[in-house]
């Protein structure tokens, strides 16, 4: 056992003791140690397309997965087998960009939902709900037998281990497994392992408020003295290192949509952050990878320690970490209907999208500004803007046509498993009956139109320097031969992100009516069901590049904004002043989220004067209201561009960077994800 140790500086917190056994799992990690446990094996699927269908398969592809167990591990569980003829499973639909319901499964235990299902089967006559029930109650039992096969390898593996210590650590997760085989976890450590079996059986995304239902677990332990805070601790690293394990890549190594949240509110407005909120933090920050994301929800009554915890994570580098203000996100999901005391609960779902957790689904499309601003550039041969605004109750009719027209169904949760731990579903024995269907109607590029119409507005109708004819001719020729007129869209025009009214009107104007639109064209109602919501991010910005050339003074090739963020590289005065910008809009309209990202030079965040101002730009953030959530990058240029030149450096194991709603190994993006994250603006200073 470990004992209490001398309580330990900020600065020592966030180190990771080379001789730790956490240190060890880390270097199992990179070496990839944790990939044996991935094997093929036969397979054999039911062939029915029903709940229970699924149910059989997950069942038998449970039967097939052997037992892992690393040396060394506390948590344990790795992933399942891969069918050799994958066609012949079906395991049902769950997207990983929403959370299962933690709260509910952590409560009740992978028996007590079974039981659940079992006993609300006994009464049921409709015949699709039998066929739900009976999946769930199929898909549970199938889960403790499971489970109850790692407690028996576990205790194997003790009767021939020879070192002492490590024979009882076995002996322990053995009896966990046991204890979750056949009832609710009742202890931090159960608690941790459940939740990286749930993971294991395909929960592999999004987790949810982590440090809310977990909290309970630790308190008891500590209160009962089962464990000390370094024990605890060290178990919430190890399970943090299994995070890293087998990300379902799509861009990159690391885009899982594996994200935590922590702090916040409780349902009655109370401070909700605890010690395991710290302590998530603290881990992240000690680790230094990618998963999982740490997504820290404020309000005006959180701890200012908790703002310099963050603060101290970031400017090491903890790219992972992102800022949420309940000042703009509670009352965005309020506008849907959704009560406050419900909505004090939300988290965001796989990248920043606000959802409520364990209780509804999500799904949305993305629209880009900044290809309706072309098309009505070329449009312009055929019509006479006698001024700006029908310029812009053009553009904004252009808008209105992306709006959603009407509410489609609610997103079927079809793998059994999952479907059972969103609330209501298990009640009404159906997997259409989440709470919350939350579908999101985005608008990227925001930024870059609104720069579009500020120069078009200044050149064409202010100044008179420039005509529709000639600014067509130049896009169409991607500004070559037009190079003059193209430093003059790009420098010495108004540009969103520098406090500046001239465009940042333009931008409140086209993201208040876009929000304004959503919500009265999808016809929102009180109360729980499918919702529309408006929301500011983006995702794929690395192929949005294609774009062709634009009348902000960008070609084709050059990036565009990414989320709500200004244009790349047009934010010149400062982090202060970007925020200033942004805070002009009312993003508590933005129902589905709205992300701002600011990029700062590593250099400026060291000493502690430099980081009393770095804490009082977050703190800023949150005062402003600003957008929904804050995504900053501490990022050193020259350092991204030697890592580039050395990606097998073990140097640069540890250089994480934030690209969109994810994080990720900058040495493992591709190329043009790199070149992305390069070309951000790199502020120098906190001065606007």
């Amino acid at each position: 056992m470990l004992t209490t140790t001398r309580p330990m500086a900020d600065s020592e917190r966030l180190e990771l003791d080379p001789n730790s056994r956490i240190h060890q799992l880390r270097e199992m990690h990179w070496q990839k140690t944790h990939e044996a446990a991935m094997v093929r094996k036969p397979v054999l699927g039911s062939g029915e397309d029903t709940l229970t269908g699924h149910a059989k398969d997950f069942a038998s592809l449970l039967e097939a997965s052997d037992s892992f167990i690393q040396p060394g591990e506390l948590i344990v569980g790795a992933c399942l087998a891969t069918p050799e003829a994958a066609e012949q499973i079906n395991l049902g639909e769950y997207d990983p960009h929403y959370p299962p319901g933690h709260a509910m499964l952590v409560a009740k235990g992978l028996p007590g939902m079974r039981d659940l299902a079992r006993d609300r089967l006994k009464g049921e006559t409709d015949p699709a709900a039998r066929d739900f029930l009976r999946a769930v109650e199929i898909s549970y039992a199938a889960a403790c037998q499971y489970v109850e096969r790692f407690g028996g390898q576990a205790e194997h593996l003790a009767s021939v281990e020879r070192d002492s210590i490590r024979r009882s650590e076995l002996v322990r997760i053995s009896e966990i497994c046991d204890e979750l085989a056949t009832g609710a976890p009742a202890s931090f450590h159960s608690a941790l392992q459940l939740l990286q079996f749930v993971r294991v059986f395909g929960g592999r995304g999004c987790i949810g408020r982590f440090d809310q239902w977990m909290f309970p677990f630790y308190r008891r332990d500590i209160e009962q003295k089962h464990l000390d805070r370094e024990q605890a601790q060290e178990l919430l690293e190890c399970l943090f290192v299994k995070l890293n394990h087998f990300p379902e890549a799509r861009l990159a190594d690391n885009d899982t949509l594996r994200n935590i949240s922590l702090a916040g509110q409780t349902t009655d407005g109370r401070d909700a952050s605890n010690e395991l909120t710290y302590m998530c933090i603290e881990a992240s920050g000690k680790l230094m990878l990618p998963e999982p994301k740490i997504n820290v929800r404020f309000f005006p009554d959180s701890p200012s320690e908790l703002v310099r915890a963050c603060g101290r994570a970031l400017a090491k580098g903890a790219n992972t970490l992102a800022m949420f203000n309940d000042e703009v996100a509670v009352p965005s999901l309020v506008k849907l209907g959704i009560s406050l005391e419900e909505a004090r609960g939300y988290c965001n779902d796989g990248c920043s999208e606000l959802i409520m957790g364990g209780k509804g689904t999500i799904k949305f499309k993305v629209h880009d500004a900044l290809p309706v601003l072309n098309d009505l550039v070329f449009d312009s041969e055929s019509r006479r803007y006698s001024t700006f605004d029908e310029v812009m109750e053009d553009y904004k009719s252009r808008l209105a046509a992306l709006m959603p027209a009407e509410l489609g169904p609610a997103r079927p949760i079809t793998f059994p498993f999952f479907a059972a731990s969103i609330e209501d579903c298990l009640e009404e024995a159906s997997p259409t009956a989440a709470r919350y269907a939350i579908n999101g109607s985005i608008l990227a590029q925001v930024g870059n139109a609104a720069d579009g119409l500020a120069a078009i507005k200044k050149l064409i109708f202010d100044d008179g320097a420039l005509t529709w004819d000639e600014l067509r001719d130049a896009m169409n020729a991607d500004f070559k031969g037009h190079e003059a007129l193209q430093q003059t869209l790009k420098n010495r025009t108004a540009k969103y992100g520098n406090d500046d009214d001239y465009v940042d009107a333009i931008v409140t104007e086209i993201a208040e009516f876009f929000c304004d639109g959503v919500h009265e064209k999808s016809g929102n109602r009180e109360g729980p069901g499918g919702k529309w919501a408006p929301g500011f991010m983006s995702f794929g910005i690395h192929r949005k590049s294609s774009t062709p050339a634009s009348p902000d003074g960008r070609s084709k090739g050059e990036l565009t904004a990414n989320s709500f963020s200004p244009s790349v590289g047009m934010d010149r005065s400062g982090p202060t002043a970007a925020l200033r910008s942004v805070a002009k809009v009312d993003l508590t309209q933005a129902s589905h989220g709205s992300v701002f990202d600011i990029a700062l030079h590593s250099a400026i965040v060291k000493g502690e004067d430099a980081f009393e101002k770095f804490v009082a730009l977050l703190t800023t953030f949150l005062k402003m209201r600003s957008a929904a959530t804050l995504q900053v990058n501490v990022i050193d240029r020259d350092t991204l561009l030697r890592a580039r030149e050395n990606p097998n450096s073990p140097e640069f194991r540890t250089l994480i960077v934030r690209v969109w709603g994810f994080s990720a190994v900058f040495v493992d993006l591709p190329e043009e994800l790199q070149d992305h994250v390069i070309a951000r603006t790199e502020h120098g200073s906190f001065m606007s």
